[in-house]
Parts: C-alpha cells; sequence; structure tokens
C-alpha cells in the first residue's frame, strides 16, 4: 500500500542521467539508519514521475535518491509523494525482530555482543562478537524465547530525549561515541529492551508475527546470525525440501541428521581411495604425432575426469615437447569434459585452441600449458584436427 501526500521540491542536490538527489519541503520517507535501509515509493506531477530508491541523511537534511522517470525535477514542482508503506512495514517487523533476537541472546550469554545489524526485505543478519562456539541447539533456544516475547503482545514505544536525559536512562544500550548532540531516539519494550535506535518499529511486539533462524556463520570471535519474519512462508518451504529428502533416504525425521553425518563419512573415505588410486593408474594411451610433437590421446567414457590428472602431468613433465589429451564422454556419448596439456617446450597456447576452434564446442579455462573443461564434441579426431591445423 501507498499514502500519498502533496508537498513540492525544495532543492535538486545533484543530477546525473536518470539518477537525482532531492530534498523535499516535507519529507515523510524514512532515512536509513540503525541498519535499516531507506523508505521507498513515487513522486508524481503533470508531466513528472520518479522512483524513490532511498532516502538518507546528509548533514542534517533528510535526501530522496530518485530515479526519473519523466519529466525534470525543477525546485519548487509541486508533488504527490507516495510513500510503499507495505515494504515500510516489513522493515519495521524486522527490525523490531532484531531487538528482541538480540537482545535475548545477550542476555542469556556472558559476553555476547550484538554490533551491527543489516535489516533486509527477506532476511536480517545480526553481527556479534562472541568468543565461544556458536551452534544451533543454542539459536534455537533463542528464537524460541524470542517467539514467546512476541506472543505477549508487549507494547513498543518509540520517545525522543534529550542526550543528557538519555544519559540518565537506567540500562539504555546505545552507541555514545555515534550519538552527537541531537535528540535520542529510544525504543522501548517495557520489562524487556530499551535502545537507541533510528529505524522504525512496530506498535507491538505480536505485530511482528514471528521469527526464523535460518542460518549463522562465521569463527569465534566472529559471527553472523540471520532470520527472518517470513516464518510462515520459510518453514513450509524448507519442510517440503525435507520431505522429498526423508522420502528418498528413506529414513524417519530424527535420524536425518546422523544419515547425513555418516554419509558425510562415506565420501571422505571413498575420496582418500580415490586420491590414492590416482597415481597407480595406468592410463590407455593412444600415440599420435602433431606437426614434430608427440601426442598422447586417452578417452576414458565414464571416467571421473579428475583421476586421469596424475598420468597426464607425469606424461607432458617427462617429455617437454609432448601434447596428451584427455576425453571423457558422457554415458550418452553427446558430450563430456576435456583436459588438454602439452610440455614446456611445446610452444603452443593450448587456451587459443580452445578459444579459437569453434567446432569443438568447448568452453574451459587454465593456463597455456593446461586446460580443463567440458565440450560437446568428446570426439578425438576432431580434437586432433584442430592441434594439426594449430601447429601446422
Amino acid at each position: 500500500m501507498n499514502t500519498g501526500y502533496e508537498t513540492r521540491i525544495l532543492q535538486v542536490v545533484s543530477r546525473k542521467g536518470k539518477d537525482a538527489n532531492l530534498i523535499l519541503e516535507e519529507n515523510r520517507f524514512h532515512a536509513s539508519g540503525g541498519g535499516q535501509p531507506g523508505d521507498k515509493g513515487r513522486l508524481h506531477a503533470p508531466g513528472f514521475s520518479a522512483e524513490v530508491t532511498d532516502c538518507f541523511r546528509e548533514g542534517e537534511q533528510e535526501v530522496l535518491s530518485a530515479r526519473i522517470l519523466q519529466g525534470e525535477p525543477a525546485e519548487g514542482l509541486e508533488v504527490l509523494a507516495e510513500v510503499d508503506l507495505d515494504r515500510q512495514d516489513l522493515l519495521s517487523r524486522m527490525h523490531s525482530a532484531e531487538h528482541i533476537l538480540s537482545r535475548v541472546l545477550e542476555s542469556r550469554h556472558e559476553g555476547l555482543k550484538v554490533y551491527k545489524v543489516a535489516v533486509g526485505e527477506e532476511e536480517t543478519t545480526v553481527f556479534l562478537h562472541w568468543d565461544r562456539q556458536l551452534d544451533w541447539s543454542m539459536l534455537f533456544e533463542a528464537e524460541d524465547e524470542a517467539n514467546e516475547v512476541i506472543a505477549r503482545d508487549l507494547p513498543v514505544t518509540i520517545r525522543l530525549f534529550s542526550p543528557e536525559e538519555a544519559q540518565g536512562i537506567e540500562g539504555l544500550k546505545a552507541n555514545w561515541d555515534r550519538l552527537g548532540k541531537e535528540p535520542v531516539r529510544v525504543v522501548t519494550i517495557p520489562g524487556f529492551d530499551c535502545i537507541a535506535c533510528s529505524g522504525t518499529h512496530v506498535s507491538s511486539t505480536a505485530k511482528v508475527g514471528g521469527i526464523l533462524v535460518t542460518a549463522f556463520r562465521g569463527t569465534a570471535p566472529d559471527w553472523e546470525v540471520k532470520f527472518t519474519v517470513h516464518r510462515d512462508r520459510i518453514l513450509k518451504e524448507y519442510s517440503r525440501v525435507v520431505r522429498v529428502l526423508l522420502r528418498k533416504v528413506s529414513c524417519p525425521l530424527e535420524k536425518l541428521e546422523k544419515v547425513y553425518d555418516r554419509l558425510q563419512e562415506e565420501r571422505q573415505a571413498l575420496a582418500r581411495s580415490l586420491d590414492k588410486a590416482k597415481g597407480m593408474l595406468s592410463l590407455p594411451w593412444e600415440t599420435r604425432t602433431v606437426g614434430s610433437r608427440p601426442l598422447r590421446v586417452a578417452v576414458l567414457p565414464g571416467m571421473l575426469p579428475e583421476m586421469a590428472v596424475p598420468g597426464l602431468k607425469s606424461l607432458v613433465e617427462s617429455d617437454a615437447h609432448s601434447l596428451g589429451l584427455v576425453l571423457v564422454p558422457s554415458a550418452e556419448g553427446t558430450e563430456g569434459s576435456f583436459i588438454l596439456a602439452c610440455g614446456a617446450e611445446a610452444g603452443i597456447d593450448l587456451r587459443k585452441l580452445v578459444r579459437e576452434h569453434p567446432e569443438l564446442m568447448a568452453r574451459g579455462g587454465g593456463s597455456p600449458g593446461w586446460v580443463t573443461g567440458s565440450t560437446k564434441v568428446p570426439n578425438a579426431k576432431a580434437w586432433i584436427e584442430a592441434l594439426q591445423r594449430e601447429v601446422g
């Protein structure tokens, strides 16, 4: 939903192409701050329209970033300004949810400090310092407590105080280094949280709807926790993925994590076995000649391309003038992978060969002496002919 009010353009701060920075005589767009992005919306007038993409503070002024769609943003132009209230409401829910989750985490875990937030429309990120290991059990507990606070429908109040008054508020969390002489905007959830913040917020915790922690990453002491207020939609999406996965692995829900851990262990053991096998593999080379250079070709249907790497590397290192080609067709034989290598004295840039011979239908990259990638022509004859043309 958008709401419109009449105002006029007080100043065109800058104009570059279709982009302009504008100051309105009356501004109801909320400026970015406290980790929350600025409001968006539109400006309209006869023969003029613009999309407002951001609102930010520049000194004591609130400036709109606008994309001009029609006409010119002349100073003094009377416009109908529309704030995207649906987006503002969503960001308010996200920001209030961040306050609740952050307070729960800090109160539950001694030494944990939230130092920055990035409020988003889909997900919000909480940046925190903690010198211990973060884990899902800890975040699930915080999520549950945060949702209990939301369900209690506590009022959320916003009041302005002078800096002197704010310093006398017991329990107020504020970054005093960033606060100047302007009034301090204090957001309070009675009996739960009190913080200086410039963002928008809901009027009561119930309007947040709910919190779902979606991810975390980092290492001690620097962590990032992501959450969303789109709880019902995300839970539905996640549950469908999990239900499909449970069907495929044929195990009950409570055993899924253990099954995954076992499969990871088996995968790692297989990878170690393959690494040992690489050095023992003898490739079925066919020997050809390209110009005066020896060329050895191996076609290995269905094999993992990396299995051929040690043998190919040994080949071109033992003969600095040699060329080596490994083709790995798919089961259908219509596409596959390739590895092309040459010795240090072969005098050919293999990247140029792949780039300038479209008949190979190959994509890949690497160094002048070693190129890997995919090809829709895993045919040894076509590659040999291309090499013959390249070296003359």
